[in-house]
């Protein structure tokens, strides 16, 4: 396992005990690139199928009673969601009737209410909405830990501060993957799964692998407390302005959804200090789109990695071209979203008939 991110960890966690699993993590800490950049929310409400799927099954799962790796501690946080539109979009719309046949909540509040369910949206320009109830928030530090506690316990390996370099793949006739490349030496493996977020598409090129993992840049930005924040206040997405706001702390952290290409430098090590222009379109978004917070002042902020694919579907499964190899990329900004889920395939995929373990 190449990674210990929350996707990385859901995998260990899944396999452990079925498999030997080594975890490889370069940093000194696991859990601390993009899942310790991100806002936390755990959204069913997307566009894709396949996503969908997977975040209505973490969700499922994380909302049960976990087992004693997580000592009683809940990750997920219920405090509903708001998803917005300031303009009609019919996918919006087959979204919401595919959720409502998966047994999903999903209400479509009238726009005199929105601010009564929503404080954060009062007086915004909004066309449509959707109401779920059952939406909130997941920590990602939480249920992480638990995932590598459980796998620690059951007999996975973990080495920190051990940077994969390269595929180790041996070449003549039909080329065969040995294990990987690592600042610390040679790791044989019979099947190596990359789920090393910005870093996945140089390690692919090691082996000759064309694997285009697009790493993004985006802004999150804290604020200053808030009249109109309160621990409940649901999360609230406006998808068409690009412009989401959580509760945290008495304020909000807020996010324009911006994205620049930015692939980081070999070694731990993936966030950034924020750029004060993104700060001032973060404002005027603001301004624009959630009048209502208008007045938000923004105290400091920082920038965490999206890693993608062209057409944004996840990259899970095995590669078509090197047996052996099994990806965990391309997530975006879904991995916590999607993480328990996304373990529990590869399980079904690397260790099948083993025993579910959710609780």
């Amino acid at each position: 396992m190449v990674g210990a991110g929350i996707a990385g960890t859901s995998v260990a966690w899944h396999l452990a005990g079925a498999r030997d699993v080594l975890i490889l993590e370069q940093g000194e800490q696991p859990l601390s690139e993009a899942s310790a950049q991100n806002a936390g929310m755990l959204r069913r409400f997307v566009l894709r199928a396949d996503e969908r799927r997977l975040a209505c099954r973490t969700h499922e799962l994380v909302t049960a009673t976990l087992g004693p790796e997580w000592d009683g501690a809940e990750p997920f946080r219920r405090t509903g969601a708001v998803i917005a539109l300031e303009r009609p979009d019919s996918r919006h719309a087959a979204t919401a009737e595919a959720l409502r046949e998966a047994g999903v909540r999903v209400e479509e509040p009238s726009l005199g209410t929105l601010g009564e369910l929503a404080p954060a949206l009062r007086g915004a320009p909004i066309a449509s909405a959707y109401w779920l109830p059952d939406e909130g928030l997941l920590d990602a530090w939480l249920l992480g830990s638990g995932f590598l506690r459980g796998a620690l316990d059951r007999g996975a390996r973990l080495r920190t501060g051990t940077r994969a370099t390269g595929l180790w793949v041996e070449h003549g006739g039909c080329p065969r993957l040995r294990g990987v490349h690592t600042s610390a030496g040679d790791v044989a493996a019979e099947v190596v799964v990359v789920a090393t977020g910005a870093w996945s598409q140089p390690l692919a090129a090691t082996a000759g692998l064309a694997r285009p993992l697009l790493p993004k840049a985006r802004h999150l930005f804290r604020s200053a407390p808030h009249a109109l924040s309160r621990p409940d206040h649901p999360w609230c997405w406006i998808d068409d302005a690009g412009l989401y706001v959580r509760p945290e702390a008495g304020g909000f952290l807020v996010s324009p959804c911006d994205e620049t290409d930015h692939q980081p430098a070999a070694g731990p090590g993936s966030a950034g200090a924020f750029d004060p222009l993104a700060r001032a379109i973060a404002l005027d978004k603001l301004e624009r789109s959630m009048p209502a917070l208008r007045d938000l002042r923004l105290t400091d902020g920082w920038t965490g990695l999206r890693t993608f694919t062209p057409t944004r579907e996840f990259l899970l499964g095995p590669d078509p071209d090197l047996d052996g190899l099994y990806w965990v990329a391309g997530l975006g900004g879904a991995g916590v979203s999607c993480a328990f889920a996304i373990g529990e395939r590869a399980r079904d995929t690397l260790a099948p008939g083993t025993p579910a373990r959710t609780s």
